[in-house]
């Protein structure tokens, strides 16, 4: 019995002997790990997919331009938790992304190299785009709350808000004054003092203005999709409208020809004296008219033909790259599968397309 201990006492110990020598030889040999992807070198896009409203599977995507990769659920992959409900709009500020999560009433702001969760802004009504002043200041617009909230970016915490009255939407700074659209049911362009937070004028523009941009005169240009027949006071016709900006007065006012027709998505190109805007409706589609329009800021009509037609896709976010004037427009296809964004150069001659996650929104440009 006690020799039948003693060889069982030895295997063991051999056992023991033999798996720390492999311990000590493994531990001693120089680890292999794989170089890290080092995004701060890659010039890319950032693509936020909005997802299905009340799902909470929005999600966000990087395309690589060098090498035409497309990476999805970076967000996810880099935090192990999930974006949230409609990822609406992004900006990139101080090497960190601002992404706008609308239905989950929060901004979310990550590292622009790496992903990584840095911190989030909750307790948001119904969050629509973030404008930046300077480093203590960004204005966050709202669908539902008759506030502007101000936060300060330095430590990401909300610092006041500016009474308006109304929804808000799609901002733009230009000097001192920060002008902002009022698209839900209102017909509204704001003029707010960026320095004093004040409120200090509003014009009347076409119905539902959903997207503004600057031009090279200084000049803001306001896309309104004129609402729909559903709306309270009706719809009208969209209207495309120029503002001067040193008396804040309508310079002029292009009326498209159709009411059934719903421009959105209005951009601008690196040179900022040519326009951008998808050509929709309310139904989908606005027959052989719809597509990607291009426009001169000097032009005296409204272009007649799109550079790129819509043809069978569903045209719904759209990007210019300001440093090539590229153009990007994402698919939404049946807004249940993942969507697919087109890559074009300015004169709308298709470089590459890729899949995204589900309702391809807004492009941010790193």
């Amino acid at each position: 019995m006690k020799k039948v201990l003693n060889i069982r006492f030895y295997t063991i110990f051999l056992i023991i002997l033999t798996l720390s020598m492999s311990f000590y030889l493994v531990s001693c040999k120089p680890e292999e790990i794989d170089p890290p992807v080092k995004y701060d070198e890659q010039s890319g896009v950032f693509i936020c997919n909005e997802g299905n409203f009340t799902y909470g599977n929005a999600s966000l995507s990087f395309y690589d331009v060098k090498t035409k990769e497309i990476k999805n659920q970076v967000f996810y992959n880099a935090n192990n938790f999930p974006l949230g409900d409609v990822a609406q709009f992004m900006a990139i500020f101080n090497n960190n992304v601002y992404i706008v999560v609308n239905n989950s009433g929060k901004i979310v702001i990550i590292n622009k190299d790496d992903f990584k969760h840095i911190a989030t802004i909750p307790n948001l009504t119904s969050p629509r785009f973030i404008e930046f002043i300077d480093d203590n200041k960004a204005y966050i617009s709202d669908l539902y709350s008759p506030y502007i909230t101000i936060i300060d970016p330095s430590s990401n915490t909300i610092i006041d808000n500016i009474y308006v009255g109304s929804s808000t939407d799609q901002m733009l700074k230009l000097n001192e004054y920060l002008y902002v659209a009022s698209w839900s049911f209102n017909n509204k362009l704001y003029k707010i003092n960026s320095t004093t937070d004040d409120l200090v004028d509003s014009i009347e523009v076409v119905k539902q203005p959903n997207s503004i941009v600057k031009d090279k005169y200084n000049r803001i240009w306001v896309l309104s999709d004129g609402g729909n027949v559903g709306n309270p006071g009706g719809q009208e016709i969209a209207a495309l409208t120029c503002v001067n900006t040193s008396d804040f007065t309508i310079e002029k006012t292009f009326t498209f020809s159709d009411i059934e027709i719903s421009p959105t998505e209005l951009k601008i190109n690196k040179t900022a004296d040519t326009l951008f805007y998808i050509n929709g409706s309310w139904g989908g589609s606005s027959g052989n008219q719809s597509g990607i329009y291009k426009m001169s800021v000097d032009a005296s009509s409204l272009p007649s033909e799109p550079v790129i037609p819509e043809e069978n896709h569903l045209f719904y976010g759209l990007g210019i790259n300001p440093q090539n004037s590229e153009i990007y427009v994402s698919d939404a296809i049946d807004y249940v599968q993942q969507g697919i964004v087109f890559r074009y150069n300015a004169d709308g001659i298709r470089l590459d397309s890729f899949k995204t996650g589900v309702i391809p929104r807004a492009f941010c440009f790193k």
